[in-house]
């Protein structure tokens, strides 16, 4: 059996772990179950795929995200590593070939959401399997004090009733000692090895801006040459900030949650091969994606919560050089929020206000409704029940978290159609040369299958040959739609609502205490990313390591307060600090060099001609007295 370093170098090419990964290999190696809190670019996936790798047994990874479980099996099969997905978009064959490679051996990783786990079917075909280790990544999902909380978290420990004898590795970038102790007692872990790393990274200096032109300061200060992640509210804005950039002469790119795979896959390969080096994102973007030179992240809109901000500064920096994480606001935006904040938050009554007429949208009875999908319009909903839009579209997340519906946006960039008549009917229809029955007439020749599947059509093709434009083809076929003679989909983007459960009171009041509890998190969360960006004296690194219960963390030198402080201080001052420092522990210079804005080689020098403090042979400085 090879070991867990011969795994990393055949694979990933590497000679030796990163600080902890080695360490929690072979906790999990041990049979013992591990809680891992790691910071975003520590290398968390390496550990569970090395893990298993190493135990040549079958790993079964839970994931909340399609697109990071996509990302997840890409990324293993290129490596030459056998990975499977049981994503929601398979067909039954599909699934079936799938389990079957997961139970007869031909599989190294099974990745699956959790909401795979409430398919009967896929839980039977599960039982059958033998895992050598259980992953569950985005572990804080399972806890309503963690961000993205995710009721179908709460069903993971039936792997501890089906494998009791099969550890199981809890990964997440984040989490406060609440969170850990929901982790350890929702999975039904048993006496799990606890590892907790800082999510102070020391190359990245975390910045606050105050700015009232956003777009324009950072096509000022951004460098052109250098990558970057811009971080913005809208999927539009993706869009339209990455146009104005390009303008100026920035490689730009755009990604949000609803373009295409297709769309998506091209702007990141384009990004990551340095072809776009500015890409501007909704928080879509980021999670399972390994690019080590990113030097800049920037926020244009406060983040939903701290643990967001860590995550998503997280992706600067990863290979070590110094880097920034920059938070850009104005005064008027944060005093507006502090003030309507708790207009910014929906009330219970305003959400039950919502539920039901989603019901009463779409004319659905009481005890009826559970499964149905429906076509939605927005705009619409909002301005036929008198809404708020903003506090709606909260709302709409809110339920569809809880899992009463399913909130489901997409785009589509292709034209779709089926024919609602029987053959007999399509003869007669033509015949008759009826509404569009030259239209009706190509379809059938060109396309077989019409009759009976949604079928994607070229419309231009279609124009083409009719001689007619393609605005005429979407008329006809908008008409032909309203007749109920086809179900035609135009291109375009789409929404969706998939009810979950029937119209029933009771099942909201069962939900109501956790979406009030929820809401008071979510008050909790906003009020401590104004105060970190309020926040004028404390070491934007201190601060976010007390907010996660670290204990006793150093000021980073680097960010805008500590340099600020540092500008201001005399000769005097410093040499003092640099005595204070040391009255602690011997440090190196670079430990040293970090708490300062400027050179201190000039005071290390004349503290040594003072004999205060001496240089060691483990190239510290240390206090006189230390020796």
């Amino acid at each position: 059996m090879s070991s867990p370093v011969q795994i990393l170098q055949k694979y990933w090419g590497y000679t030796s772990f990163r600080k902890p990964q080695e360490e929690i290999i072979n906790t999990v190696l041990a049979q013992k179950d591990v809680i891992a809190v790691l910071p975003t670019g520590a290398g968390k996936s390496v550990i569970y795929q090395v893990a298993g790798l190493t135990l040549q047994k079958i790993t079964i990874v839970i994931s909340p995200l399609i697109a990071l479980i996509e990302d997840q099996v890409n990324g293993l099969q290129k490596r030459g590593i056998k990975a499977e997905a049981l994503t929601g978009k398979l067909n039954f064959n599909e699934l079936e070939r799938r389990l079957n490679n997961a139970e007869f051996g031909s599989v190294n990783f099974l990745f699956l959401s959790p909401e795979r786990l409430k398919n009967e079917y896929v839980l039977k075909r599960l039982k059958q399997l033998q895992p050598g280790l259980i992953s569950i990544d985005e572990a804080h999902c399972i806890s309503e004090w963690g961000h993205d909380f995710r009721p179908s978290y709460l069903q993971l420990h039936i792997f501890k009733n089906l494998f009791p004898e099969t550890p199981v590795l809890a990964l997440t970038a984040t989490a406060k000692n609440n969170v850990i102790d929901d982790i350890q007692q929702y999975l039904e872990l048993n006496k799990p090895v606890i590892f907790k790393e800082s999510v102070f990274r020391k190359n990245i200096a975390y910045k606050l801006v105050q700015q009232e032109e956003k777009l324009h300061f950072i096509a000022q200060n951004l460098p052109k040459n250098e990558t970057a992640i811009i971080y913005v509210k809208t999927r539009k804005q993706t869009y339209t900030y990455a146009q104005i950039l390009a303008q100026q002469g920035f490689k730009t790119g755009y990604f949000h949650g609803g373009m295409l795979y297709e769309e998506k896959q091209k702007m990141l390969n384009e990004w990551l091969a340095n072809k776009r080096l500015i890409m501007f994102a909704t928080t879509a973007f980021g999670m399972g994606i390994d690019k080590a030179d990113v030097r800049h992240v920037y926020h244009i809109d406060l983040p939903a919560s701290l643990e967001n901000y860590v995550q998503e500064s997280g992706r600067a920096g990863r290979d070590g050089k110094r880097s920034e994480a920059v938070l850009l606001v104005n005064t008027n935006e944060l005093d507006y929020i502090k003030t309507h904040l708790p207009e910014r938050i929906p009330e219970i009554d305003e959400i039950y206000r919502v539920y039901k007429a989603l019901f009463n949208h779409y004319y659905i009875a009481e005890g009826q409704g559970k499964d149905a999908i429906h076509d939605f319009d927005f705009g619409l909903f909002c301005k036929r029940f008198k809404l708020n839009p903003h506090k709606t579209l909260q709302i709409l997340q809110i339920l569809d978290s809880e899992e009463l519906i399913r909130y489901l946006q997409h785009k589509k960039n292709y034209h779709s159609l089926r024919i609602l008549l029987q053959a007999n009917e399509v003869r007669q229809y033509v015949e008759q040369k009826r509404l569009g029955h030259d239209i009706i007439n190509l379809l059938i020749r060109n396309y077989s299958e019409i009759l009976h599947l949604d079928t994607q059509i070229n419309i231009k093709k279609i124009a083409g040959k009719l001689d007619m434009t393609e605005s005429q083809i979407i008329s006809v076929l908008s008409d032909l739609h309203q007749h109920k003679i086809v179900d035609y989909q135009p291109a375009g983007d789409y929404l969706k609502i998939h009810f979950l459960a029937n119209r029933d009171i009771s099942i909201f009041k069962y939900h109501q205490k956790n979406i009030e509890k929820r809401l008071k998190i979510k008050k909790e969360q906003i009020q401590q990313v104004l105060a970190y960006a309020y926040n004028q004296d404390k070491c934007r690194s201190v601060f976010l390591a007390e907010y996660f219960e670290e204990e006793n963390p150093e000021n980073c030198g680097i960010c805008d307060i500590c340099q600020n402080k540092n500008l201001s201080l005399t000769d005097a001052e410093i040499l003092q600090k640099i005595s204070e420092l040391l009255d602690k522990k011997c440090r190196t210079k670079t430990e040293l060099q970090k708490e300062f804005s400027r050179d201190i080689n000039p005071y290390l020098e004349s503290l040594m001609e003072q004999n205060k403090i001496i240089f060691s042979k483990d190239f510290k400085y240390c206090k006189q007295s230390d020796n």
